[in-house]
């Protein structure tokens, strides 16, 4: 009951062909043979391939075509890997770490499940390798979503104690609008079954399909921005820094640092100790912070003296009182290393700061044209997430025209995969 017919390209062009199959078959009712008669159209390219474009885009030799595809994904997926552990080697955490890692993730996830469904016969034909390449991103959407959802509860509770420890403001409370953005459009996304019933059409259909890869890819991004900002309070410098700048916050009002700050200066002042100890080497402090409105001293002032009271030297405290902000911080302690030494560019720098802010220094670091490794020192959990969703947003504003060049991809190949008919 099967009838192959082998056609072969005489010229470049398009043509309709109508098949009739004479006691081709049964009638399930009367077992009676039956006359069978199947229209196609054909359309010739340049190289000769035979594309049948009636129901769909097929042709002869799409496996290795679905083949190449494959493997191209597979050395795209070895690429953002090697790259994304290559900056974790090198201690080099940065925005393009983060982008190398979300692509890895989409990467890996797309390619497993594709292999999965041409190893068990799902794939027989390319307009079938289309199709399944389309549902795979509802696959895709659901295999994230556990994940998503621990971080979208995470981000919204954190906000809440946020709000709770330290008022109302708008910073604290992107975590819940991410979470609230998150479950609508993944909601909308997943049960787009229930509109299609409403009145299914073809362009929302594909609207569906774009909208559910791209939800995909910023979540893969995400998940990327946690594990990158993550391993990044887990790194730990060499032992052979020369300055060590520590990060300013909020003192007290009697002048001295407080629990956040302590904690900073202690970080710092215990990894240089285990660096004399075990190298013989002193590195010099760079407290950074200037005075606030509400402050009796500046916050540089404080430090200094908190790294006295641990017996250190004065000689060995540069101090930067000027900055207000953290991009001053590594802006203005630059200059003061700068003044402190002939040549710069061959010291080696480490800056103190809370685990959840360490990943926000080295790119600040970078923004001001030097290297610096972070050391963590240790603070609430619900400062976390916040620090995740800001790093998240930074990487879409740093890396956005690569962003919205991957998005355009996907828009150009669904609707190139809607012009041909295929479903």
């Amino acid at each position: 009951n099967e009838l192959i017919i082998d056609l072969k390209s005489g010229g470049k062009g398009s043509t309709g062909a109508s098949f009739r199959c004479e006691g081709v078959g049964t009638d399930e009712l009367s077992e009676e043979p039956v006359d069978r008669s199947i229209y196609s159209r054909f359309t010739v390219g340049g190289t000769g391939v035979i594309f049948e474009t009636y129901t769909g885009l097929n042709f002869g030799g799409y496996k290795a075509v679905i083949y190449t595809l494959l493997l191209i994904m597979l050395l795209i997926e070895a690429v953002m890997l090697w790259m994304y552990l290559d900056y974790r080697r090198k201690g080099d955490f940065c925005y393009p770490m983060i982008a190398c890692g979300g692509m890895a993730i989409f990467m890996f996830i797309l390619m497993l499940f594709g292999v999965y469904k041409i190893l068990n016969n799902v794939v027989n034909s390319f307009d079938n390798f289309i199709s399944v390449i389309s549902d795979i991103g509802n696959i895709l959407l659901i295999a994230l979503s556990p994940a998503m959802l621990i971080l979208a509860v995470l981000l919204a509770f954190s906000n809440i104690w946020l709000i709770r420890h330290e008022g109302f403001r708008p910073v604290n409370t992107l975590g819940i609008i991410f979470a609230v953005l998150w479950f609508c459009g993944t909601a909308l996304t997943l049960f787009s079954e229930i509109f299609l019933q409403l009145g299914y059409t073809s362009w929302f259909f594909t609207v569906q399909r774009i909208l559910t890869y791209i939800i995909c890819y910023f979540e893969c991004m995400f998940l990327s921005t946690v594990a990158s900002s993550y391993l990044a309070t887990k790194y730990k410098p060499a032992l052979d820094r020369d300055y060590i700048i520590i990060l300013g916050c909020a003192i007290r009002a009697d002048g001295t640092p407080t629990p956040l700050l302590k904690a900073r200066v202690d970080s710092a002042a215990d990894f240089e100790k285990e660096q004399f100890e075990k190298t013989g080497k002193h590195a010099k402090f760079v407290p950074s912070g200037g005075q606030g409105s509400d402050e009796v001293i500046s916050e540089s002032d404080s430090m200094a003296n908190y790294l006295m009271s641990r017996g250190i030297p004065e000689e060995q405290i540069i101090r930067e009182d000027k900055s207000v902000n953290t991009m001053q911080n590594m802006q203005f302690s630059k200059e003061k290393i700068e003044s402190d030494t002939d040549d710069f560019k061959s010291k080696r720098i480490a800056f103190a700061t809370t685990n959840y802010h360490v990943f926000r220094g080295y790119i600040l670091a970078k923004k001001n044209g030097f290297e610096a490794k972070g050391i963590s020192a240790k603070t609430k959990p619900y400062f976390y997430p916040n620090a995740f969703l800001r790093e998240f947003i930074g990487l879409l504003v740093d890396q956005k025209f690569k962003h919205v060049i991957f998005v355009v991809i996907i828009l150009a190949l669904f609707l190139a995969v809607f012009n041909t008919g295929i479903r």
